[in-house]
């Protein structure tokens, strides 16, 4: 619905050793603006009088940023889509904001890497290469792993900002602060999100709730899943973590199988599934044949979109994804739409890149693919406004340590509207949700729906 980074590819990786598939500021939030695309030509950026090579990859001129993409091509035979020219795309919106002055009239050199998601050892050598070799200031992009150990290989260990997605504050808080962010929302805050919108809405009263999750997402359930069931004072049933164990879901399914018999004798009605890898095809599919009246709600949105549409694609009736929810912003439509992204868009067509086709309207390839592009374009705009917008802040003496200021002490921050924050103790940004449930009748391979308005979720 909103982010198609990663978990479109849960039910890919989980059959090949990994998963795969992008509170606010003091006082209440307005929406944030919409008019000012991230990397078009309104940066407010004025060369210092003084720039010196203030850091690692920080020169007087230049900053040196690893852009870091996944290699559709080791996956291809998996999934139906790609992302299109990656750094091709990037370079395109790296030139416009280097031909409007650069960051305080310092420039981006990128240096583009990519990476095979199936295990981490590609992804560990690329951080390897960025931190050792590379010497780069930052890395942006799709930089996965579902142990963190890539990730924290960048900011734990060698200490290089990475802006990525799919994040757990488990390993934003091995980090040092500031130096592992996301535009988007960590898989425990959004737990935490969704629980208060179920909340609000009295979704869960007189049902019975049970939980499930598998060991990469257990931390969601113990940290924010369980203690909001507890608060709500929901009768609740036996919980559920699976053991998933490389490329073997055997285990996995054996395991679901006895808790779907469990939660029949418990009269469990309704189950919260944890993470990516159980919001998949593999385990929804068996859930809603075992328990047909189910009411389904998952905090691995990305995961269940792709499952639900290829469901619909499968045409699976009913689709067992049907009326599932989750917590999510705009819909892919919507924020198509919207002059944030229209305004990105432009500023990538009118500096030479190919034109950009909605998500209504994408066909496959030659090849059987659907190109994204527009995801792509839309990912490294807030990838890129992100730091743009930190490293601005930090002003002309860049280092690790005046960035880490920048962040702790910036509060909102222009991304997607309506509302995106970052400071102490914060570090994934975006704050507009509300609830929504899976409708296969939507479009051409079923979306989410609406069933309220979005809230600042950053309290």
């Amino acid at each position: 619905m909103q982010r198609l980074r990663v978990a479109p590819l849960a039910g890919v990786i989980v059959m090949l050793a990994t998963l795969l598939a992008a509170c606010g500021s003091s006082g209440k939030k307005s929406a944030a603006p919409t008019t000012a695309a991230p990397t078009a030509s309104t940066s407010s950026s004025v060369a210092p009088a003084a720039l010196t090579a203030s850091f690692r990859g920080v020169t007087a001129t230049t900053i040196k940023l690893g852009i870091v993409t996944i290699d559709y091509k080791c996956i291809q035979q998996f999934v139906d889509y790609n992302f299109g020219d990656q750094p091709a795309i990037d370079q395109v919106l790296i030139n416009n904001l280097n031909n409007h002055g650069g960051i305080l009239g310092r420039k981006i050199v990128p240096v583009y890497r990519s990476y095979c998601p199936i295990g981490n050892s590609q992804a560990l050598t690329v951080c390897t290469s960025y931190a050792e070799d590379d010497k780069v200031f930052a890395v942006l992009g799709v930089f996965y792993d579902t142990t963190g150990d890539a990730q924290l290989c960048l900011s734990r260990d060698h200490q290089t900002i990475l802006i990525g997605h799919e994040l757990l504050d488990q390993w934003i808080s091995q980090s040092p602060p500031g130096l592992m962010l996301s535009p988007d929302i960590t898989a425990e805050r959004r737990s935490t999100v969704l629980l208060n919108l179920l909340k609000s809405s009295g979704t869960l009263t007189g049902k019975k709730v049970a939980t499930l999750a598998d060991q990469d997402s257990a931390a969601s359930v113990s940290s924010a899943i369980k203690p909001g069931l507890d608060a709500m004072g929901v009768s609740q049933g036996s919980p559920a973590i699976l053991s998933i164990v490389g490329s073997d879901t055997s285990a996995a399914q054996s395991q679901l199988d006895s808790f779907i018999e469990k939660w029949k004798a418990e009269g469990v009605n309704a189950l919260i599934l944890a993470g990516l890898n159980v919001s998949s095809e593999q385990f929804v599919n068996k859930i809603k044949k075992g328990l047909p009246a189910v009411l389904l709600i998952t905090d691995g949105e990305s995961s269940a979109q792709q499952g639900g549409e290829d469901d619909t694609a499968a045409k699976m009736n009913p689709n067992p994804y049907d009326g599932m929810l989750t917590a999510n912003g705009l819909t892919d439509l919507e924020e198509w739409q919207g002059p944030w992204l229209q305004q990105c868009v432009k500023t990538y067509e009118d500096n030479g890149g190919q034109a950009v086709i909605g998500p209504d309207k994408i066909q496959p390839g030659p090849d059987g693919k659907r190109a994204l592009v527009w995801s792509a374009v839309r990912d490294f705009c807030s990838e890129l406004s992100m730091f743009q917008q930190i490293a601005e802040k930090a002003g002309p003496n860049l280092t690790n340590g005046t960035w880490t200021q920048a962040v702790n002490n910036y509060g909102e921050i222009t991304l997607e509207p309506p509302y995106a924050s970052i400071h102490t103790g914060k570090y994934d940004a975006e704050d507009a949700f509300r609830l929504v449930a899976f409708d296969s009748t939507i479009g051409p391979k079923g979306d989410f729906k609406s069933l309220g308005p979005i809230e600042d979720a950053s309290k």
